[in-house]
């Protein structure tokens, strides 16, 4: 079950957006063995593609790609906001799948 805290929520709601849950990668290491983290954006205008399966919670959709682990219970939240860059936000119940 998808959810989304209150301050995340409310700040997707003012805005009409999306949340967009994907894969980053940059090699590193002392192997060159590639390294891969969760990036959450927010968009306005995010046009639905086959690599994302869509979620809604309360008005908010959230698109998280396909080949990330998903738990049974999932959480977007806002971890911080800040002057300038504004608002990064984390996620629970989701992990990137090693091949």
């Amino acid at each position: 079950m998808l959810t989304i805290d209150k301050k995340a929520l409310e700040y997707a709601q003012e805005r009409n957006g999306s949340f967009i849950v994907k894969t980053i990668s940059a090699s590193g290491g002392c192997c060159d063995v590639p390294i891969k983290d969760l990036s959450i954006e927010f968009l306005v205008d995010f046009k639905e593609s086959s690599n994302y399966k869509s979620f809604e919670y309360k008005g908010v959709k959230v698109f998280i790609e396909k080949y990330l682990q998903l738990e049974e219970d999932i959480l977007i939240y806002q971890k911080m906001k800040l002057p300038f860059i504004g608002s990064i936000f984390g996620s629970k119940g989701i992990s990137v799948k090693y091949i």
